[in-house]
């Protein structure tokens, strides 16, 4: 088995993005987090915060900071763009 059979269809994925997104901001108020972490903390699949965390940085909602080492998550943090 893959593994993929409890994923959900992107059709799914983001009509949930408008909740989910209020969700992560309110983590990241307090502080800079990974994508592990944020969906740890959300208790959601990784694949679908990918999703919901790259809308919030298209939209200019987080920006990703500079990493240390190539190998590193990048860690996202609020901006004080749009809400």
């Amino acid at each position: 088995m893959t593994g993929k059979a409890n994923l959900r269809n992107l059709r799914e994925v983001l009509r949930d993005e408008m909740v989910e997104r209020d969700r992560v901001a309110e983590l990241l108020r307090g502080g800079a987090k990974t994508l592990p972490e944020i969906a740890s903390a959300l208790g959601a699949p990784e694949e679908e915060v990918t999703k919901w965390v790259m809308a919030m940085r298209r939209y200019g909602r987080i920006h990703d900071l500079p990493k240390a080492r190539a190998d590193d998550y990048y860690r996202y943090e609020l901006t004080g763009g749009p809400k």
